[in-house]
C-alpha cells in the first residue's frame, strides 16, 4: 500500500515538473517571439489586448463614420426652419396607415402635420402618425356620439381635427385655442337650410362650404380677414384650397378667387384670365404660396412664388388626371398611373413611388399618399418621422447632431494639432539646448498657460465684427485653442528630451558630427513620439469639451450653423429639460461618448506603449 502511494507522489512530482518545464519553454518562446517583433507590433499587440482599449477604438471609429460618411447621405440645410414641427419628439411611422382600414378600403384621407386622418369604406374613423400636442385622439363624448352616425369626411389641420358626417353635422377636437375646433353655432342655422357639402381644416382655422355655395370660416381669422366674406361671393362657391393665411376659391362660373392676406405671389401672380369666368377647371391645388390650375384638356396652369417652384412641372407621360399638394410640394397623377412630384423638396416629398393600380394621390403638408382604384392599397412617401425629435424651430435633429458633430470634431482636431506642432518644437528646443534658452521659453510658456483662457475667448468674441464669416470665427477658435494649449506638451517633451540628450546614441550622433536639428529630427524625436500619440488623444477629448463648453456659452460655433455645445444651449431652459428632453439629450450623449471613447483609447495607447507596463 505505501509502494502504491510513493509511486503516485512520484508521478505527481514528475507532472508538476512536466508542466512548469513547458510553461518555462512557452515563456522563453513567447519572450524569444516578442524579441523578434518591432516594437509597433509589440504595442499593437498589447493595445488589441486591452477589452476597454478595443472598445474605446471600436467606438471612436463608428461615430467617425457615422459623423464623417453619414453627413454625405443626410441633406442638410443649416438656414432651413419649420414653425409647424417645432418641438416634436423622436417617432417614426407618420405615413403607415393602418391595416384595418386598408382592409375595410380606403374612403377619405386627410394630413395634418405630423399625422393624418381617414375614414374607411366601412365608415370608420383612423387616427395615425405623432399627436405632438397630446389630444388629438378622438375624445370619448365625440365617439360616443358617433357610433349611430355615418362619416363623411375627416380635415386635419396643422393642431386640431374635424369630421363631417352624412347628415351634415361636424365634430373638432385637438388645439381649440382660437375656438377652431368648435363648429360655431350661429352657423348652425345656415347649415340646416342649405345643408353642408365640405369641410377643411386650416393653420388654426376651419372653414365649412355649403352645399348652395357658401363659405364660413371660424377659428383664428382676424389677422388674416378670413371671414369677410365678400358679398359677390354668396351662393357662388364650388370648391376651397385653405393654406396658412389666405384660402383659394373655386366658383361655379370657372373663375378663381382668393379671399384672407392678400399681396403674397399666390394673389399678384394669378393668370388674368383665371380670374374671368368660363374656365373648364375640373380640379386645383395650392401650396403656401402657389397654386396649379387642372383644366379639362389635362393642361395644367402654374403660378406662384418662384421660391416653391411651382414652375419647373416635370414632363409627364399621359394625360393629367388628378393634383393635389402640401405645404411647399405638389403632386400629379396621369391617366398611366404615372406619379410626379416638384416643388421644395424638403423630406422627400417630390420622389414618388409609382403603383400601377394608382386611381388617386392625397398630398398634406408634408406626407403624400397613392390610393389604388378600389381602396385596399396605398404606397406613400414624404416625411415619415423624426428619429430624434426636431428642436425649437422645427429642424431636425438627427440632421444637424450628424453635422454638428463634423463641427464639432473638426475644431478639436486642428486644434490639438496647432497644439502638438507647437509644443513639439519649443519642447525639443527647450530641452536640448537647455541654458538661457531653456529658461526663457519655459518663462514664456508659464506666461501663455496664465491666460485666462474662457475670458479671453468671451472678450474676443464680444469685439468681432457682427458681418464676420462663420469660417473666420471657426479659425479663431482653433487658433486660440491650439496657441494656448501648448504649454503641458512643451514641458513633457522637454522633459523627455532632458533624460534622451544625454544617452549614448545622441552623443555618437554629435561625434559624427550631425546636425542639432538633424539630431533632434531623427533621433531623438522618434523616441517620444508614444507620449505624443497618448497626448494626441488625451487633448483631442479636452479640446472636444473645450469647444462644446464654448458653444453652449454662445461664444463657439454659432447658429444657425450647428455643433454639439450650440444645440445643448436650449438645456438652459426648465421646461426643455423636462419636457422637450431629446433636444439635450442626444447632443449630451454624442458628446459623453466620443470623449470617452478617445479617453479609454489613449488610456489603452499610453499602456501598449510603456516598454516598463506589466501584460494583463
Amino acid at each position: 500500500m505505501s509502494q502504491d502511494k510513493k509511486n503516485k507522489a512520484n508521478a505527481q512530482v514528475e507532472a508538476e515538473a512536466n508542466q512548469a518545464a513547458r510553461s518555462q519553454e512557452d515563456l522563453e518562446a513567447a519572450l524569444k517571439e516578442e524579441a523578434i517583433q518591432s516594437p509597433g507590433r509589440v504595442a499593437w499587440r498589447r493595445f488589441t489586448h486591452n477589452t476597454l482599449g478595443m472598445i474605446g477604438f471600436c467606438g471612436f471609429i463608428l461615430i467617425f463614420v457615422i459623423i464623417f460618411i453619414g453627413s454625405l447621405f443626410v441633406p442638410f440645410e443649416p438656414y432651413f426652419t419649420n414653425g409647424i414641427m417645432k418641438n416634436i419628439a423622436p417617432g417614426y411611422g407618420y405615413m403607415d396607415i393602418p391595416g384595418e382600414m386598408v382592409n375595410e378600403g380606403i374612403r377619405d384621407i386627410s394630413v395634418g402635420s405630423t399625422y393624418s386622418v381617414g375614414v374607411s369604406e366601412e365608415g370608420n374613423y383612423y387616427l395615425w402618425g405623432f399627436d405632438s400636442i397630446g389630444n388629438l385622439t378622438m375624445p370619448d363624448r365625440v365617439a360616443e356620439e358617433l357610433k349611430n352616425k355615418e362619416i363623411a369626411q375627416v380635415a386635419a389641420g396643422n393642431r386640431h381635427i374635424l369630421v363631417m358626417t352624412e347628415d351634415g353635422e361636424v365634430y373638432g377636437w385637438g388645439n381649440n385655442e382660437f375656438g377652431q375646433a368648435e363648429f360655431p353655432s350661429d352657423k348652425k342655422e345656415l347649415v340646416a337650410s342649405e345643408g353642408l357639402a365640405k369641410i377643411a381644416a386650416g393653420d388654426d382655422y376651419s372653414v365649412g362650404l355649403t352645399k348652395k355655395g357658401n363659405i364660413f370660416v371660424w377659428g383664428s381669422t382676424l389677422p388674416n380677414r378670413l371671414n369677410r366674406i365678400p358679398k359677390d361671393l354668396e351662393g357662388q362657391v364650388a370648391d376651397m384650397r385653405t393654406g396658412g393665411i389666405n384660402i383659394m376659391l373655386l366658383l361655379k362660373d370657372g373663375s378663381m378667387r382668393l379671399i384672407g392676406s392678400k399681396g403674397s405671389e399666390i394673389d399678384t401672380n394669378m393668370p388674368a384670365e383665371l380670374k374671368e369666368p368660363g374656365n373648364d377647371i375640373v380640379d386645383f391645388a395650392r401650396t403656401q404660396y402657389s397654386c396649379v390650375v387642372l383644366l379639362g384638356n389635362g393642361e395644367l396652369i402654374t403660378w406662384g412664388s418662384k421660391n416653391e417652384k411651382v414652375n419647373q412641372v416635370p414632363e409627364m407621360e399621359g394625360k393629367i388626371i388628378d393634383v393635389d399638394a402640401g405645404r411647399q410640394h405638389f403632386v400629379a397623377l396621369t391617366d398611366e398611373g404615372k406619379v410626379y412630384g416638384w416643388g421644395l423638396s424638403y423630406y422627400g416629398v417630390t420622389e414618388p413611388p409609382q403603383a400601377a393600380d394608382a386611381s388617386r394621390v392625397v398630398s398634406g403638408y408634408y406626407n403624400n399618399y397613392v390610393i389604388s382604384e378600389d381602396g385596399h392599397s396605398y404606397k406613400s412617401w414624404g416625411l415619415n418621422g423624426f428619429l430624434f425629435g426636431t428642436d425649437d424651430m422645427g429642424r431636425d435633429l438627427f440632421g444637424r447632431l450628424i453635422h454638428g458633430g463634423k463641427m464639432t470634431l473638426i475644431i478639436a482636431f486642428f486644434s490639438i494639432i496647432i497644439s502638438l506642432i507647437l509644443g513639439i518644437v519649443i519642447g525639443l528646443i527647450s530641452g536640448f539646448y537647455g541654458g538661457w534658452v531653456d529658461n526663457f521659453l519655459m518663462r514664456f510658456s508659464e506666461i501663455v498657460a496664465s491666460f485666462p483662457f474662457y475670458p479671453l475667448i468671451i472678450t474676443l468674441s464680444a469685439i468681432l465684427p457682427p458681418d464676420i464669416s462663420q469660417y473666420k470665427r471657426y479659425g479663431m477658435i482653433m487658433g486660440l485653442l491650439g496657441i494656448l494649449g501648448w504649454t503641458g506638451i512643451a514641458r513633457l517633451i522637454r522633459g523627455q528630451i532632458i533624460s534622451e540628450r544625454e544617452k549614448d546614441y545622441v552623443t555618437a550622433a554629435k561625434a559624427l558630427g550631425l546636425k542639432d536639428g538633424k539630431i533632434m529630427r531623427a533621433h531623438i524625436f522618434p523616441n517620444v513620439m508614444s507620449i505624443l500619440i497618448v497626448n494626441l488623444t488625451v487633448g483631442f477629448a479636452a479640446n472636444l469639451l473645450t469647444e462644446t463648453g464654448l458653444s453652449f456659452l454662445g461664444f463657439g460655433v454659432v447658429e444657425p450653423l450647428p455643433s454639439w455645445g450650440n444645440m445643448m444651449t436650449s438645456a438652459q431652459s426648465v421646461d426643455v429639460i423636462e419636457v422637450y428632453w431629446w433636444r439635450w439629450i442626444f447632443p449630451g450623449l454624442a458628446v459623453f461618448l466620443t470623449a470617452l471613447s478617445v479617453n479609454l483609447m489613449g488610456d489603452a495607447l499610453r499602456e501598449a506603449l510603456d516598454p516598463k507596463a506589466k501584460e494583463r
